[in-house]
């Protein structure tokens, strides 16, 4: 079965971060790489001329972020798509045939700017596959040696974050730590939480021997809890949406708010049928 991760590139250093990222995850898995970059310009006739030009720079912009994905995998082939149109839906389209999307949350705006932090929220909500979203770092440091911070609530869709993670951790050869913060409030007990927890971290990791898991549950709201995490983590990993969520097409506060505000990667991972 051919596997492939698509990353979006618009010249901006979030996006080149992203294709760091993206080229990363294939020489690990050896999954395939598609670099994409969208864009848009003048509809009208009259404004051929405008719109031909605007092709032209994107053609560029897009053959920069394959030659710097190919000087990361060298040997390998990358696959380039141009794509016109309206970035979020464009890489959603894309994330159909994908095994993970990798986005950076801020890029340059405007008619060529591919990766606004309302695409990096639309893909997260939106995508079929894993949604890997970075932020910019110096290219010359490497990824934060810590370990895979994931967060779970006993819903679906924490249940694909955890397996998420613990596949990620055995391609890396990294520890995972799972997190359950609840509000102290809680009317659970709170070793019935732990017992809980100890269950579904065991039915979940079977599959990935190997993997050095820890787990535990905080009195903590998830929010504050997960950032507080995410600063000594390589990344963090949730569901698209929690228990709270009553609406599968809405992108849950909590994991909106980490895309933007955490301080290392966020994998965003949707549970589907």
């Amino acid at each position: 079965m051919r596997r492939e991760i698509v990353v979006g590139f618009d010249g901006s250093p979030q996006g080149r971060t992203a294709v760091e990222w993206a080229a990363r995850e294939c020489g690990t898995g050896r999954a395939e790489l598609t670099v994409c970059h969208v864009w848009d310009g003048p509809h009208a006739e009259r404004e051929a001329a405008i719109t031909g030009q605007v092709r032209r720079l994107a053609g560029r912009t897009l053959i920069e972020g394959v030659e710097l994905a190919e000087r990361l995998l060298p040997g390998r082939a990358v696959r380039s798509i141009l794509a016109r149109g309206t970035p979020g839906p464009e890489l959603v389209s894309l994330s159909r045939a994908a095994e993970m999307l990798v986005v950076g949350c801020r890029g340059l705006g405007g008619v060529t700017g591919l990766l606004l932090g309302s695409v990096s929220a639309h893909v997260a909500t939106h995508a079929r596959c894993p949604v890997l979203a970075v932020r910019r770092a110096d290219p010359a440091s490497p990824p934060s040696p810590g370990n895979i911070v994931v967060g779970v609530d006993g819903s679906a869709c924490s249940a694909a974050a955890l397996r998420f993670a613990l596949g990620h951790a055995r391609l890396h050869r990294l520890p995972v730590h799972v997190i359950h913060a609840r509000k102290d409030t809680s009317p659970q007990p709170g070793w019935e939480v732990e017992r809980w927890l100890a269950e579904t971290v065991a039915s979940l990791s079977g599959d990935h021997s190997g993997v050095a898991v820890t787990a535990g549950a905080v009195s903590q709201l998830p929010l504050p809890a997960l950032l507080a995490r995410s600063r000594q983590a390589r990344l963090l990993v949730v569901g698209s949406r929690g228990l709270g969520c009553v609406r599968a097409r809405v992108l849950g506060s909590v994991s909106q708010e980490l895309l933007h505000r955490a301080s290392c990667p966020v994998a965003v991972v949707k549970q589907h049928d």
